[in-house]
């Protein structure tokens, strides 16, 4: 019995240890001449197919969800503010033009010089609640960051897509608002306020 548990576990851990505990209820079975020889073998089974496609899941995860919610958009903004304006655009996934993109790197660049770091800001208990529009589609979150450019510190939030009904697995960055010294903000995509979905 603990044999199938693991092996329909979520965890390729979990799953791997599905097949030595299936292997021990099997020599139970044949020494003991218990029950449980189809349910050991279905386990053993379920675990050699479940490891190899749960380790791939969880490698895709830390590669294309948790290693960039972590890194933040700092590389991908300092390529725009760089001159690489299309690999913004592409790595925002956004349709905005060449010139809105480009107006709004300028303004970053203008107000707080390029960007060279972000890191991610736990928020506080007191805004346990979802940021952003809950009306937008798809499954994204709201990430807060604290945003070093040349300038120095300031707050960040950034949306990151993972998916999106019409586009599938998007996995990137899709908005952004970057609060200036002076209380302003700076957002992308221009004319969009942060809950707001296109």
């Amino acid at each position: 019995m603990v044999a199938i548990v693991l092996a329909i576990g979520l965890c390729p851990f979990v799953t791997a240890a599905a097949i030595p505990a299936g292997l021990l209820a099997l020599r139970d079975v044949s020494r003991n001449g218990r029950r449980g020889r189809r349910l050991a073998i279905a386990a053993i089974v379920l675990a050699a197919v479940l490891t190899p496609i749960t380790t791939i899941g969880a490698l895709w995860w830390n590669n294309h969800v948790r290693t960039p919610l972590l890194e933040g958009p700092a590389q991908l903004i300092a390529e725009g503010q760089h001159g690489d304006v299309a690999a913004f655009l592409e790595g925002t996934s956004s349709s905005e033009s060449q010139e809105a993109a480009a107006g709004f790197l300028a303004s970053l660049t203008k107000q707080l010089g390029i960007i060279r770091s972000t890191r991610p800001v736990e928020r506080p208990e007191a805004e346990a609640s979802p940021e952003g529009d809950d009306t937008a589609v798809g499954w994204w979150m709201w990430v807060r960051y604290e945003a070093m450019f040349e300038d120095g510190a300031v707050p960040m939030r950034a949306r990151f897509l993972l998916s999106d009904p019409e586009r599938g697995w998007v996995t990137a960055f899709d908005r952004f608002e970057v609060t200036t010294p002076e209380g302003g903000s700076l957002v992308w995509p221009i004319g969009k306020s942060v809950g707001e979905d296109q």
